[in-house]
């Protein structure tokens, strides 16, 4: 315990370092005094209005003491003294209770808004209750584990399928526990205290506050407050109009993207790409349509894709009003609203007066909005079809409605005109415009790959050059780069790639780096193009390298998925060379070798991920898992119960230990951990299983064919499981 405590020191130190820098936070309060008028915007805004206490005039669901029924549970909000409850209990398990303590969303946005809860547990941590309230729905609904969406409450509904129950997500930037609460407040660091056991969570605000774009105050406070006069040019804090396109668009990208996280850690000033990238999600489940447009979650990042970012140079700012929640045109002139037409005619001059010859729509109608057509409302396909919570469109794209429908897309045509074939809207538009501006060839490129052309021709039509687009090129290459075909490359895709890692784009050159590795990096003058070109990437190299790395670690995960192990542990060996601190490739590395029986080579690859981090409980785990198949019961344990000191809220501690003392016989141990598996995280088969296993062995037989059928439903054809069925059946007749 007292090397595992040191360890954990030097495991705190970056958090410790992210605290204090916390310090130079003010808070918006502070900024009121001398910016009255933006302060009042803001405070009423949707950012303003973001998360917060749950103060009574913010909440907007029935605390009403009224039970919502389930299938297998219940739920019971209710008010006491000012302070606000949840009563919850699934069949079988404690009754549990959560005191509100942050409320995220006020339920306001366009296209649905939601409002959802936070509660402080005994392990110090804030984590997401499953309990969201829809105000226009005026019902309580859940996210779903079983990729149905959002669902309202219902007694046809388990408590088993809510993917926060029990409740698992915690505040702080936490790297696998991210949440939504992350973007909804301000400046939000979890810390582990290793004497106390506990979590601190730290923040400046629960809402999106002013320190949220400008970056860190004190200094601008303190200069102002000196002398005025000696900051002409410079005042301790960044202002977005002054910023460069893609220097504003990330102030914004850090809440309005779908972004992977390159480390934790990040707070407004840092620089963007040391902790972020909003294009390496198309290595993990491309969540884009080839044209750039949003498969799942409506983020509004894809205005990358937009013609307007990439031969313009349009920001958010350029139409949304940063202080409020109002509209503005390029000009900074505020509009009437979010459908006034002045965005874009401020820019599309010609349009203004003739906005009618140009939509073929009475002026005034509908049909003559920009943004009815070039930017419709898109219903979630996360969320499903039971609520509405929709976003609109910001790749600001062309209606194409036969290609549109190809793709799972309600066109903006459609959407006014659903009395109309989508051929006969075709056909109108068709009629109208005459032949439509056609696709980016790379976009082009992407649909034809993905409807199944795969032939040599088809595949090198992905890799564009670097005076293409660089969203549209970075979306062909990791197209190109996560397909079967990407294992042997011809040698005109090797020079593609070549000249591509010579481009300016961190996330282009790294990707293209990582392709070459992958397929040609044993090659000596592939390997030294590689280190040459790594080498002139002066302070960014340990950004490249980073992206490098988790590029194959993604290739990797997708080679164990479909069974080519050895390709795949030889691209995690890669990718570690790069990066030795991707915990991401190692754990990868450590589960290949538990599925190779390398149960040595998994120790110490698991030992080195704890090594390095002995904050990282799944890692942890994986040492309790690995050791537990070498024999090795007592170390097991030990590595387990640290997970848990970790998180205590981590199932698959207790279910490694459970598994150990039903394997050494000490069974009523055994049934405490594996029940409170389940408790934890009812979706585990094998824990319900071995439970079963360890009532029988205790003579509870009842109550284990209960718990048996109940793994069984999980997994019907679970072998042990089936044959422990019939034993029960003789038993029990």
């Amino acid at each position: 315990m007292i090397v595992f405590k040191k360890r954990l020191i030097f495991s705190v130190l970056f958090f410790n370092i992210a605290l204090s820098q916390l310090q130079d936070f003010i808070g918006s309060d502070i900024c009121k005094s001398c910016h009255p008028d933006q302060f009042e915007l803001w405070k009423e805004s949707t950012h303003g209005h973001a998360g917060g206490a749950p103060f009574t005039s913010d909440i907007k669901a029935p605390f009403n003491g009224q039970k919502i029924d389930l299938k297998d549970g219940w739920f019971l909000p209710f008010q006491q003294d000012n302070r606000y409850f949840f009563l919850a209990q699934e069949n079988g398990f404690p009754e549990v209770k959560y005191e509100v303590s942050v409320i995220v969303g006020s339920g306001h946005l366009y296209g649905g808004g939601t409002q959802a809860f936070f509660s402080v547990f005994p392990d110090g941590t804030m984590r997401l209750l499953p309990f969201d309230y829809h105000p226009e729905k005026e019902t309580w609904f859940f996210e779903t584990n079983n990729l149905s969406g959002w669902v309202p409450a219902s007694k046809s509904l388990s408590m088993r399928k809510l993917a926060e129950w029990p409740p698992n997500r915690m505040m702080g930037g936490i790297l696998e526990k991210q949440n939504c609460q992350q973007c909804h407040g301000s400046q939000i660091i979890t810390t582990f205290d290793p004497n106390q056991g506990k979590y601190k969570t730290s923040f400046t605000n629960l809402s999106i506050n002013c320190e949220s774009c400008h970056g860190p105050g004190q200094e601008h406070v303190s200069l102002m407050q000196f002398d005025q006069s000696i900051v002409k040019g410079y005042t301790g804090i960044q202002s977005l109009k002054t910023l460069s396109k893609d220097k504003s668009i990330e102030v914004c990208a850090q809440c309005h993207a779908l972004k992977d996280m390159i480390r934790p850690g990040y707070l407004p000033g840092k620089d963007f790409d040391d902790y972020f990238s909003v294009k390496f999600s198309m290595l993990s489940g491309n969540p884009y349509h080839p044209d750039g447009r949003v498969k799942a979650f409506g983020y509004q990042q894809n205005h990358i894709f937009s013609d307007c970012y990439l031969n313009g140079s349009m920001t958010c700012i350029d139409c949304h009003n940063p202080h409020s929640n109002g509209y503005q045109d390029i000009n900074r002139n505020p509009l009437m609203g979010r459908f006034d037409n002045g965005q874009c005619v401020s820019c599309h001059v010609s349009k203004k007066e003739k906005i009618s010859i140009h939509t073929f729509h009475k002026t005034e109608s509908e049909g003559s909005r920009c943004t009815a057509c070039h930017m419709p409302f898109q219903q979630h396909k996360a969320v499903g079809n039971k609520l509405k919570f929709a976003r609109a469109d910001h790749t600001i794209a062309i209606p194409r409605p036969i290609l549109d429908q190809q793709l799972g897309i309600k066109n903006a045509c459609q959407q006014c005109h659903d009395d109309m074939t989508i051929q006969l809207l075709n056909d109108q538009i068709t009629k109208w415009y005459g032949e439509l501006k056609p696709l980016h060839p790379l976009e082009s490129a992407l649909f034809s790959f993905q409807n199944g052309n795969v032939s040599d021709e088809g595949f090198l039509n992905l890799f564009g050059s670097n005076a293409d687009p660089i969203p549209q090129v970075f979306a062909g290459i990791s197209a190109a780069f996560m397909s079967k075909e990407a294992i042997t490359i011809s040698e005109t895709a090797v020079n593609r790639l070549k000249g591509l890692s010579e481009n300016k784009d961190l996330d282009i050159q790294a990707l293209s780096l990582a392709f070459l590795d992958a397929v040609k990096g044993d090659d000596q003058e592939i390997e030294k193009f590689i280190y040459h070109i790594l080498s002139l990437s002066g302070k960014d190299q340990p950004k490249v390298r980073t992206r490098w790395s988790l590029a194959l670690a993604y290739k990797a995960e997708d080679l164990i998925k479909a069974g080519k192990m050895e390709q795949g542990m030889i691209i995690y060996k890669k990718s570690i060379k790069i990066w030795p601190n991707n915990a991401r490739a190692r754990k990868g590395l450590g589960e290949a070798y538990l599925k190779m029986g390398n149960i040595n080579q998994s120790i110490n690859t698991f030992g080195e991920i704890v090594k390095s981090n002995s904050l990282d409980w799944r890692g942890w785990a994986g040492l309790g898992r690995a050791q537990s198949l070498a024999g090795q019961n007592a170390l097991a344990i030990e590595a387990f119960i640290k997970a848990l000191e970790i998180n205590s809220h981590f199932a698959e501690g207790h279910f490694g230990i459970g598994n150990i003392f039903f394997k050494e016989n000490i069974n009523i141990r055994a049934e405490g951990h594996l029940m409170k598996t389940i408790e934890l995280d009812p979706s585990i088969a094998d824990a319900y299983i071995f439970l079963a296993a360890t009532k029988i062995r205790l003579g509870k037989f009842k109550s284990a064919t209960k718990i048996l059928n109940q793994g069984l439903i999980l997994n019907p054809d679970h072998a042990i499981g089936l044959m422990m069925r019939r034993e029960l059946d003789v038993i029990n007749q």
